[in-house]
């Protein structure tokens, strides 16, 4: 029995000395391992949403995070970034914590392109102390830009031309169109002399585009829409004036084609300054959302809608004499 006893001891301290062992080597690694030391500058950026439609504004974020210490040159962006425009920007007020100091800056971005468009990360400069200036380049944005045309159907639901048909002629309709076009015509003739026997003074010459514009936003104003709520027909109106003023002033067929395809239109016209294409852009493209999509805009979203649209016809009106209104 004794033997026996000796036995079990012997075997059941080495699987002891071993886990002790295994234990005294970990807590030497734990000593000996050291915590990896952060980046002095990290950039990040992102874009959301990611998939817009073509001339739908999204928002592009670039995110700063730097050590304490270390002095930031972070570059505001302005105008033109590759394919898209700047129409808005802002800041995040800067947080600091844990010895790190992060900045966000925001840009409110276009485009009239489609496709997989990249917006190109700027570069960050920064200086640690006692150093020389150093730079990071933030990493490259991806932004998919869809058309706003409808798609083609499913293959499946397209369907074999038949063949022709033979339609035997009847030429008697024919001649009936033409006496009748005849009969017309002579009654217009006499009309047209019994009208004008007495000489009649000249038609005076067209109103100016922007007066009719002016005034029919003038009975916009007075037929209180916003008061009642009704926002749908107050941007329809608004945005039929416009389109109204832009063919009258600009010769552009603006009230029948779509908001992408007068887009398009406006990019290849010379008479409209960048400025303008950027207003209409953000003018047609939040009454399209209120009319087609049920945006619900706040009261102070319509009354900047209808300043943009006066502002952008007094300032494209012609003066007297021919010269266009200063931009």
């Amino acid at each position: 029995m004794k033997t026996r006893c000796s036995w079990l001891i012997a075997h059941c301290s080495f699987p002891a000395a071993l886990v002790l062992a295994l234990a005294g080597d970990g807590t030497a690694l734990a000593q000996d391992a050291t915590p990896a030391t952060a980046a002095p500058v990290t950039v990040t950026t992102q874009v959301e949403p990611q998939r817009v439609t073509i001339g739908t504004p999204f928002r592009y974020t670039m995110r700063v995070e730097a050590s304490g210490d270390v002095e930031l040159i972070v570059p505001i962006l302005g105008g033109q970034i590759g394919d898209f425009t700047i129409t808005d920007f802002g800041e995040v007020p800067r947080r600091e914590g844990g010895g790190r100091v992060v900045m966000e800056r925001w840009y409110t971005m276009v485009t009239y392109e489609t496709g997989d468009k990249i917006v190109p990360g700027p570069t960050v400069q920064y200086r640690l102390p006692g150093e020389d200036l150093q730079r990071v380049d933030a990493p490259d944005a991806l932004v998919i830009v869809d058309s706003l045309l409808a798609k083609a159907g499913d293959a499946n639901d397209v369907r074999d031309v038949k063949g022709p048909v033979a339609v035997p002629r009847d030429y008697r309709p024919l001649w009936w169109a033409l006496a009748g076009c005849a009969l017309l015509a002579g009654l217009g003739v006499a009309l047209y002399r019994v009208l004008n026997r007495a000489r009649r003074r000249p038609a005076a010459p067209p109103r100016p585009a922007d007066e009719v514009a002016l005034e029919a936003l003038a009975r916009l104003r007075t037929a209180r829409l916003l008061e009642t709520g009704a926002y749908e027909p107050y941007y329809v109106r608004l945005s039929g004036i416009v389109r109204t003023y832009l063919e009258g002033r600009f010769h552009l067929r603006a009230p029948e084609m779509t908001t992408e395809e007068f887009l398009q239109a406006a990019q290849r016209a010379p008479q409209l300054a960048p400025a303008h294409r950027s207003l209409l852009s953000q003018f047609l493209t939040e009454a399209d959302l209120v009319k087609f999509a049920r945006y619900q805009p706040a009261l102070e979203d319509a009354e900047r809608a209808y300043t943009a649209a006066r502002e952008f016809i007094e300032s494209t009106a012609i003066k007297p004499g021919g010269v266009r209104a200063a931009a």
